[in-house]
């Protein structure tokens, strides 16, 4: 399911569910004026599952100077919590009132449990068209914790169990990766995701500091555009075969004068420095032993 279906299928359920909560309402509190007031805006405290930390502040200006021309078109939704008014909806329209200067803003008071609240601030959080798969399964992980289960959370979203882990599959990338990703997070979707995830429960921990270095230069070539995410895996499992061919190759010889000594060799786990035994007197094998020992001594 794409960004742009499940911001549609959210944006339906929770219209729904805010036209049932005031129908509701106004069955039991006949005097409608009481459910909409002007709220102090700091008695108002953020949506805890509002995924969304930035805002765009050319955006915010715009829509506030509209609000100074034409006056605010729709209140915010809040709900009481404790002393205060925690935000429903509206956290652009807040703020841009906040910039204005004013001190109190038109408020729809409702009642909505965590659940809505939390699928509420997934669903603003998808107004952005450009919403990767990467930042939709953080804002699921951010409102997971008020729901029972994975399944409960893939029901209310309305996506079945397998699509619910497909997003959940950047979850296995290594920390390093993940750094990566969060910069351009639309080059891996979550197909290309629960690939790479079946590959990393396959790979030994002795291969895996090989497997974490494939796929930062994994992500160098996607970049470039010279590797696509669907051919991640193949390129990690190329980068596991050929690692010793390669140490080969990057062996460099020791000389002394022009007699070859030893020589050094790289790899991704390992340094490797071989000296032939007649070369080296036993004053220098001892020299050299204290020189290592003393080099990893322990504080």
């Amino acid at each position: 399911m794409a960004a742009k279906d499940i911001k549609e299928l959210l944006t339906r359920k929770l219209a729904e569910n805010n036209q049932r909560h005031a129908e509701a309402t106004q069955e039991t509190e006949l005097d409608i004026g009481r459910q909409y007031q002007k709220i102090a805006i700091t008695d108002i405290v953020p949506n805890p599952y509002q995924p969304r930390q930035t805002f765009n502040e050319a955006d915010i200006a715009e829509l506030a100077s509209s609000i100074n021309e034409l006056g605010l078109l729709q209140p915010i939704s809040v709900r009481k919590k404790d002393n205060k008014y925690q935000l429903i909806a509206g956290e652009r329209r807040l703020k841009a009132y906040q910039s204005l200067g004013r001190t109190h803003i038109e408020s729809l008071v409702i009642s909505m449990e965590d659940a809505e609240m939390a699928l509420l601030g997934l669903a603003e959080n998808l107004q952005r068209e450009d919403l990767s798969d990467f930042e939709i399964a953080q804002a699921l992980r951010h409102i997971e914790t008020v729901f029972s289960s994975k399944t409960k959370l893939a029901e209310a979203v309305g996506i079945n169990r397998e699509d619910m882990y497909r997003y959940y599959a950047f979850e296995a990338f290594p920390e390093s990766f993940l750094s990566l990703l969060s910069k351009k997070p639309q080059l891996i979707g979550r197909s290309a995701a629960a690939d790479i995830k079946r590959f990393l429960s396959t790979v030994t921990d002795e291969d895996m500091p090989i497997v974490e270095q494939g796929l930062v230069s994994a992500w160098t070539l996607l970049l470039s555009e010279h590797l696509t995410q669907n051919k991640i895996v193949d390129y990690l499992k190329n980068q596991l075969s050929t690692p010793k061919s390669q140490a080969i190759e990057n062996k460099t010889k020791i000389k002394q004068g022009r007699r070859v000594v030893g020589s050094w060799q790289q790899t991704t786990n390992d340094v490797v420095i071989k000296l032939k035994a007649k070369y080296l007197s036993d004053e220098q094998k001892l020299q050299l032993q204290d020189f290592l020992t003393t080099m990893f001594k322990q504080e």
